[in-house]
C-alpha cells in the first residue's frame, strides 16, 4: 500500500466524519432543537454555532479540500491519473456542495439568528423558517460530503 493510497483512505475517513456530523444534524439534532421550542431551540443553536468556530470539525472541514488537492497533485506528478481524477472530483464536490453551501446559505442564516439574541419575539418568528431552510441546505452539505467520501475511497483503489 502506497502513501498515496493511505492518504486517499485518510481523506475518505475525514470526509466520512464530516458527512456523519452533517447527517446527525439533519437526522435528529435539528428536530430535537425544533421540539424544544423556539426560545430554547434558537438559544441552543446559537450555542452550537459559537462553539463550532473553535472545533476540530471546522479545521477538518476547511483542510479537506486543500489536502485533497495536494494529494491529487502528487498523484498526477507520480503518473496516477485515475487517482488524481477521483481526488479532484472529491475536492470539487467538497468545495461546491459543502463549503459553498455553508458560506452562502447556512452561515448567513446563523448570523441572522445570532443577531436576534435577546429579541424573543423576532427570534421566535424567525426560528421555524430557519430550521426548515437550514436543514434543507444541511442535506446538500451531507450529500456533498458523502460524494467526496466516495470519491476519495475510489481514489484509493485507482
Amino acid at each position: 500500500m502506497t502513501i498515496l493510497t493511505l492518504a486517499s483512505l485518510g481523506l475518505g475517513l475525514m470526509a466520512g466524519l464530516v458527512a456523519g456530523i452533517f447527517l446527525a444534524f439533519s437526522d435528529f439534532i435539528m428536530r430535537g432543537l425544533e421540539s424544544a421550542g423556539a426560545d430554547a431551540g434558537a438559544e441552543a443553536m446559537r450555542g452550537l454555532n459559537r462553539t463550532v468556530y473553535a472545533s476540530k470539525f471546522l479545521l477538518m472541514l476547511k483542510a479537506l479540500p486543500v489536502l485533497a488537492l495536494a494529494v491529487a497533485a502528487a498523484a498526477f506528478l507520480l503518473e496516477r491519473p485515475g487517482m488524481a481524477a477521483w481526488l479532484g472530483f472529491g475536492a470539487v464536490s467538497h468545495i461546491a456542495l459543502v463549503m459553498l453551501a455553508t458560506l452562502i446559505r447556512n452561515v448567513p442564516m446563523n448570523t441572522r439568528l445570532e443577531s436576534l439574541t435577546g429579541e424573543t419575539q423576532a427570534s421566535a418568528a424567525y426560528w421555524p423558517g430557519y430550521v426548515s431552510r437550514w436543514t434543507g441546505w444541511n442535506h446538500v452539505r451531507t450529500m456533498g460530503a458523502m460524494i467526496s467520501c466516495a470519491c476519495f475511497l475510489m481514489a484509493s483503489a485507482a
